[in-house]
């Protein structure tokens, strides 16, 4: 295994770049070039979370890169989200959309979400993990870190936990 090139820019606790880390150094790492974290509270007139993970590119000799960016200041915590994590049969011909909504209580909760539901996408293509790559699994795959994080910082005690429902 390859150690992840985990770059951040952003004020993060300790244990959540730790948490980072020991979540993506179960993986094959060596076709991944950098896996960036940038806080842009202030600097962007966007206020939100958004990621892209971009596939290699032979032509160019370029592997995998994951960007991740949190433009979310205290003032706007807790940020109230909703995400699709799938599907659900109305009738024989109707399907609507699954949702599960969550609010982060922190930057580092905001960040674990997203570098999961980007570390999906990297994962899947590079058939490390099962599944399809469409973005409610990756969503799913987000909440899963985002789930385990929570219940790390609360054993610590250094985190709190908001609920999360599933609609």
């Amino acid at each position: 295994m390859h150690k992840t090139k985990l770059r951040v820019s952003a004020t993060l606790a300790v244990s959540c770049i730790e948490f980072f880390q020991r979540k993506l150094d179960r993986f094959d790492t060596s076709r991944l070039e950098y896996f960036r974290l940038y806080a842009r509270a202030g600097q962007s007139k966007r206020t939100g979370t958004w990621g892209r993970c971009t596939f290699p590119n032979n032509t160019k000799e370029l592997g995998y890169r994951i960007r991740c960016c949190v433009s979310l200041a205290p003032g706007n915590l807790p940020y109230p989200v909703k995400h699709a994590i799938g599907t659900r049969r109305i009738d024989e011909k109707q399907w609507e959309w699954a949702w599960r909504k969550a609010r982060y209580s922190t930057l580092e909760e905001a960040f674990v979400w997203l570098c999961g539901r980007e570390a999906f996408h990297w994962l899947r293509h590079s058939r490390q993990i099962p599944g399809q790559n469409y973005e409610p699994q990756a969503n799913r795959y987000g909440f899963a870190w985002l789930d385990e994080w929570r219940e790390l910082a609360n054993r610590a005690g250094t985190g709190s936990v908001t609920g999360a429902e599933a609609l």
